[in-house]
This record gives structure tokens, sequence and C-alpha cells, in this order.
């Protein structure tokens, strides 16, 4: 099928979608009028106030994500003053007469705007994809959720509300996205949470709640309810989708790599015995005087060393690795028999991070290493990694396309170099701001990590411009895959003050096969070339590099 056949089913689809919410929303304002009837005639009692609520909660939590933002703003004002009425905290307030005029004035001014889209194209998902769990009362807004996320690699299993959780329990859920209210309607808020603590607790993946409101009670119910974070709809699913790689990507983290330099042999033995526990790698020293060969091959990212050995101090080991630059930022544990504290302030001064007294907190011991073992490894990413994608920095990139070719000269082993650049970026920052135009780069450098494999070079080579090394890849199977993370990111939907926009992407690919006596930094170039090419002929495409006379 080719891209204009695509783009002409995608647009379909979106139109077909967008028909079935405007459907929804004509039936929902029968049923708001219907109770602005009651209230006009004087009934504004419990029920009737109870219905009201239930109804602008759901206009509230959909309306941004499908082009309605103002509709939705307007129905989240509202149903924040029915709240305070139904809990009494406001028991002179009442709602004016025309907010059914307000909310439908809404609609209209929405409806005027420029035709907005919104994906809900089924993605197939990649083998060992991450998989969300979703529960979602808005079957609109959850296939729309499922579609998105399956455009940054995600697989999404979805179940209406928490009666059908046991659906989701032969699943091997990665995390869990909750609708806060998607529990039995005659439940009194102030249950929600230990209700859905009770429902959720065979769940051991990291649960996330979402909700129509932003309010300090519905973030504490979530907290309470065992969830790492709530998120307000209309959710940004580009955003939600970057946080959840990368927390994913930490998460499956190899084990921290832990070494002891201690004499007492029955000490050394429990701490290696809790940390194993803990899935960590153990390296034992037993005499200080082998600790550079050993730190050499082992590459340890924390040291636990006691202060006191038989011929050198714990303080005299440390300041030898802080002398070494290699090593000079290791993070250094001591285990301390003293309570001298003129030895623990000469420790710490030392480069030591903490001081355990014996007997060790097994406890403390495990959550000292493991933060410090987060802590290095975020440090040596900041010296090679973007922080806002995740992708190698321009010079290591540049590191790896170097290493590429010269292992590629040695094996006679095909690879392509890619150059990749968002169309009129510029335009978005200008529009939106600098601050969505990050969260435009931060979405294609995670759609990038996603589409791409583990031995595949990736970075981010300046601004929004992009550098891929593709081992093992013909130009004609990378720009197959350029091809799919292009029409990927096309489809993924931005919102800068509830204002959905999407951007595309050109693409120029050069390898080694069609220019085989080519450098690293000349294939680079080509593929430069060949994306400026991709620019001249209308953007949102991809070109290969071509031989010229």
């Amino acid at each position: 099928m080719d891209d204009n056949k695509k783009n002409n089913d995608t647009e379909k689809r979106l139109e077909k979608l967008k028909e079935a919410y405007t459907k929804r929303l004509t039936s929902e304002f029968k049923r708001l009028h219907a109770i602005n009837d009651k209230l006009l005639s004087g009934n504004d009692d419990h029920e009737t106030l109870e219905a009201l609520h239930a109804g602008l909660h759901t206009i509230a939590g959909a309306a941004g994500t499908f082009g309605f933002p103002s509709l939705g703003e307007a129905a989240r004002h509202f149903e924040r003053q029915v709240a305070n009425r139904l809990s009494q905290a406001e028991q002179q307030a009442s709602l004016p007469n025309d907010w059914i005029k307000a909310l439908e004035s809404a609609h209209n001014k929405d409806s005027l705007s420029a035709n907005q889209s919104t994906t809900t194209i089924q993605q197939p998902v990649m083998e060992g994809a991450p998989v969300i769990g979703l529960v979602e009362r808005d079957s609109i807004l959850a296939k729309y959720a499922q579609s998105q996320f399956a455009r940054f690699g995600f697989q999404v299993h979805w179940v209406k509300d928490a009666n059908e959780l046991n659906q989701l329990t032969s699943h091997a859920l990665d995390l869990m996205l909750v609708d806060h209210h998607a529990i039995q309607n005659d439940t009194p808020d102030t249950n929600l949470a230990d209700l859905w603590k009770i429902k959720l607790r065979d769940f051991k993946c990291p649960i996330f709640f979402i909700g129509a409101e932003e309010s300090y009670k519905a973030r504490l119910q979530a907290l309470r309810a065992g969830g790492s974070g709530y998120y307000t709809k209309p959710l940004d699913m580009a955003t939600l989708a970057s946080k959840f790689a990368y927390m994913l990507a930490h998460n499956d983290a190899e084990p921290g790599r832990v070494m002891i330099i201690d004499q007492d042999a029955s000490l050394v033995s429990q701490c290696q015995s809790v940390l194993e526990n803990a899935n960590m790698s153990i390296e034992v020293v037993p005499n200080p005087e082998h600790i550079f060969e050993c730190i050499s091959e082992f590459n340890p990212e924390v040291i636990i060393i006691g202060v006191w050995l038989s011929e050198v101090t714990g303080a005299e080991l440390a300041t030898l690795l802080a002398q070494t630059e290699h090593w000079a930022h290791l993070p250094i544990i001591f285990l301390s028999r003293d309570p001298n504290a003129d030895l623990r302030r000469q420790s710490l001064l030392i480069d030591g991070d903490a001081v355990l007294e014996v007997p060790v907190d097994k406890e403390l011991l495990v959550s000292l290493c493991q933060r410090r073992v987060q802590r290095l490894r975020a440090f040596n990413r900041t010296q090679h990694q973007d922080s806002l994608t995740g992708l190698l920095k321009h010079a290591s990139i540049k590191d790896a396309l170097q290493k590429q070719w010269q292992l590629a000269q040695r094996r006679l082993q095909v690879f392509s170099v890619v150059m990749l650049d968002i169309d009129h970026f510029k335009s978005v920052n200008d529009t939106y701001g600098h601050a969505i135009g990050d969260q435009v780069i931060a979405a294609i450098g995670t759609l990038i990590r996603q589409h791409f494999r583990n031995t595949d070079k990736l970075g981010r080579y300046g601004g929004e411009e992009f550098a891929l090394v593709l081992p093992d890849c013909d130009m004609h199977q990378a720009e197959k895959l350029v091809n799919q993370l292009r029409e990927d990111f096309a489809a993924v939907k931005f919102k800068a003050n509830d204002t959905p926009f999407s951007c595309t992407l050109s693409a120029g690919i050069a390898d080694n096969q069609r220019f085989p006596a080519e450098t690293g930094e000349s294939l680079l170039a080509l593929a430069d070339q060949a994306l400026y090419r991709a620019k001249h002929d209308g953007r949102n495409c991809v070109v290969q590099a071509v031989i010229t006379s």
C-alpha cells in the first residue's frame, strides 16, 4: 500500500471517530438539557446534582482530547461548582442559570475552529513491546489511547472498570493507567482509595491514576490508593509515552555492580549475601593492594570500604581512587566499627558518600547502594546522552559512526547512516513556545528509541536534527524503517493550551554498500544532502543518496 492510500485510509478513520464523538456529545447535551429543566423547576435534590456532576465529568475528561478544548474547560468549571454543592462546602452557592448556554457556546466555538483530527488507528506492536493495562470507562477515549501509545511501541490492554480487572491478570503488565472513578458509582469519594488499594493489590507493576479533576484531593486519593502518579485529562499522550518509556528503560537496567574491600570475612559475607539477594553483582577484594587490577576488570558502580584495614585506612584508599581520573566519581560507602567522630568525619570529607555502622542495617545498605548506582548511571548518561531525548550527544554519535565505519571495513559489514529533521520546527517554537517545542523533541526521541534496535546508534545531532547509524542494514531496509517512524510521528497529536497539532519529519539515507569508497564522515554528508533533497521535494518523505557523476 503506498503512502497516499495509507494517508487516505487514516483520514477516513479519523473522520469516523470525530463523527462518533460528535454524536455522543449530542446525546450528552440532551441529557444535560433534561437535568437543566429539573433545576429550573426547583428540583435540585442530591440525585439530580449527582447526575449533573457525572455528565459534566464525562465531558470534561474527553472533550479536550478530541478537539473541543473550550467545551472541556467549561465543563470542568461547572463540574467543580456542582462538586462543591454536593460536598456542602458552599451550601449557598448555585450554578448560574445560563450554564447550559455557556457549554453550548463553548461547543460552538470549538466547532468553528480549524478542523482538527485525532488518530485512532490500531498499530501493530513489536514483539516484546511494553504492556500497559488501561482501566477507562470511556470507550472512545480508550481507543484513542490505544492507538497513540501503539505509535510509541506500547501494547495496551483495556478494561472498562474495576469489575473487569481480572481480565488483565493474564497479561504481564509493565504499568497501569487507571481512571480513578472507574469503580462502582455508589462509592463515596472518601472510600475510593481504600477500594482501589484492595482491587489492585495483586498487580505489582507501577500504577498511575488519571482523572478530570486537577485537585489536591484527587492527587491524595491516588497516592493513598498506591499510585505512583496522577495525570489530568485530557491526557498528553506524547508526554506520557516519553515518561513511561524512560521509566521502563531504566527499570530494566542490568544489576548494579558493587565492590567490597574489607578484611572481616564474616562481615563481607553478610554484605555480599544481602546485596546479591537484592539482585546486585558483587566483587570481593580481600587485599587492598589489588584494588586497581580488580577495579579495572570489574568496573564497579559503588565501592564499600572498611574504615580500618590492616595496613591502610579506608580514607587513604578513597584518596587514591580520587587521584585517578577514571575512578574519581565512584560512590564510596564506609563500614565503621569505631564510634570515633573524628574518624567518621575524615572518611566523609575524603570523598565518602556515607558511613554505615557495624552491625549493618540491611535495608539501609541495599537502599544506599541502589541509590548510588542510579546516581552514577545518571551522571554517566549526562556525559554521553542528550538530556531531552535520551539519545547520544553530537560528539558521541559522530564517534559511534567512526567506530562503526572501522568495524565495517574489517568485517565487510553493511551499515546505513540516516539524517532526519523535524519539518517547520521553527514555526512550532514561534507558534506554541519553546517548552512545547521541547515536548516535540522529546517525543521524537522516544519514538526513535522505540523503533530501532539496541545495537543501533541513535543521536541528536543538534536542534531538531538527528543522526542514526544502523549496522547490518542497507539503504532499502533503512528506508522502510525510517518511513514507519515518519508515519508514526505524523500521527502523534501534541497539545498546546488544549489545542492539538501534529508534526512531520524528513530524512536522507546513505550506506557503505552503494558508496564503498566513502568514509563515515562522507556517508554522513551524503545522508545530509539526501535530507536536503527531501526538504526540497516537499518534506514529510525519505530520500536515498544517489551517485553523482
